[in-house]
Formats: structure tokens, sequence, C-alpha cells
């Protein structure tokens, strides 16, 4: 009933004002080394174990196969309605990544499912690289469902009636799903839309890496 009682630019104002999870910018720095991160709480601790913070390239280059990649913003504004972290991808292989990228217009965006270079996220300014359960055994069918499901076009599911296409969180928790494990991004019941930032209150996720833009 959400979904038809808010027009898809209501719905985008409505978000400004309430930004999912209440952070609104972050500023992360290095803790002790056996610092143990709860990553539901990342974004408001923004403390990182030694080690592990590390410029956005970097990251994304140590990133596992198979590893989630949210990409975030110093801070939030009203160009990501979503929340700090607007956008998720994926490791498929050293250098590629998978993802479904999309700009938001009216409901409909550009873009689709796609395997990129891994150079795309260095503009983001800052990227969290999380374990979520992915192991050597299961690359194989995560990266035959990649490649089954290229060129999916990109839709905002919940926010429109699902006709086949994904966004970046129901995609990767489509690839999940291949490789028989749960989802990386649950429903928001609130908003009725899969946040990327909620990837961070999944049981089981292991924040790996914090990359932060212009760190050397």
């Amino acid at each position: 009933m959400f979904r038809h009682a808010f027009p898809p630019l209501l719905l985008a104002l409505t978000l400004t004002a309430c930004v999912p999870g209440g952070v609104s910018e972050v500023h992360f720095r290095e803790g002790p080394a056996d610092l143990q991160v709860n990553p539901a709480q990342l974004l408001t601790d923004a403390r990182v174990p030694a080690g592990h913070l590390l410029s956005v390239k970097d990251a994304v280059a140590r990133a596992p196969a198979g590893s989630l990649i949210l990409a975030c913003g110093a801070r939030w504004n009203v160009t990501r309605p979503w929340g700090l972290c607007s956008h998720v991808s994926r490791k498929l292989a050293p250098g590629w990544l998978t993802e479904a990228p999309g700009i938001f217009v009216g409901g409909i965006s550009g873009g689709g499912v796609s395997t990129v270079r891994e150079g795309r996220l260095e503009a983001r300014d800052v990227v969290i690289v999380l374990d979520v359960g992915v192991r050597e055994e299961q690359l194989p069918p995560l990266r035959a469902e990649a490649k089954r499901l290229e060129g999916t076009p990109y839709r905002v599911a919940g926010l429109l009636d699902r006709d086949g296409g994904m966004d970046c969180s129901t995609y990767q928790n489509a690839l999940q799903r291949a490789m028989g494990l749960p989802d990386v991004v649950p429903f928001d019941a609130l908003f009725n839309l899969y946040l990327p930032q909620d990837a961070l209150k999944v049981p089981g996720a292991k924040v790996l890496w914090v990359g932060v833009r212009g760190r050397s």
C-alpha cells in the first residue's frame, strides 16, 4: 500500500527529511589493532582497527572475490536520499566488480546489471568491504549467476511493482541466493525499500577494510 500511496519523487523527498540510520557524516579513524568492529555501529563509532583503514583504491584492491563493497559519501546530502551508503557492489574477481548501478530518475534509471572495472569506485568518498560468507568453492556459482543476469534492467525494488528488474541491493541478494547463502541486504519495512546501508545490520557480516578517499 505504501508503494502506491507515495509517488517516487515524494518518497525521495520524504527520505531526505529522515536519513536512514540517522548518520549524516563520518570521520573514520584508526583504533587499536585488536579492535572488534560491530558492523551495525561502524558508521556511528567510525573506528577501524589499525592497518585496516586504507585508501579507496587499496581497499577495493584488497577486497577478496565474493566480498560485498558498500560505496558511501563522507556526508549525507539530498543527492543521496537512501542514506550515507547509497550503493553496494561486489568483488567478482581481481580487477572486476559486479553490480546494478543506476541514477534515480522518476523510479526508473539507466544502467542495470553489469561487470565493471574496480576503478569505478575510486571516485567514492568511502568504501566498506564486508565479508558476507562467500568462500572459494562458491565463486563458480556466483560468477555463473552474474553472467546469467547480465543486462537485467535497473528498477528500485519496492518503489515500483517488480517487473524483473533489480536495484543494487536486490541484485546482490540474488547472487547470495545462487550460492545458497542468506540475503545481504534486508527489506526495510519502514521505507518499503532495500537500503544498501542496511547490509551493515545483517548478522554474520564482517568488516574487512575501510577505504577513505585521499588517504595514502
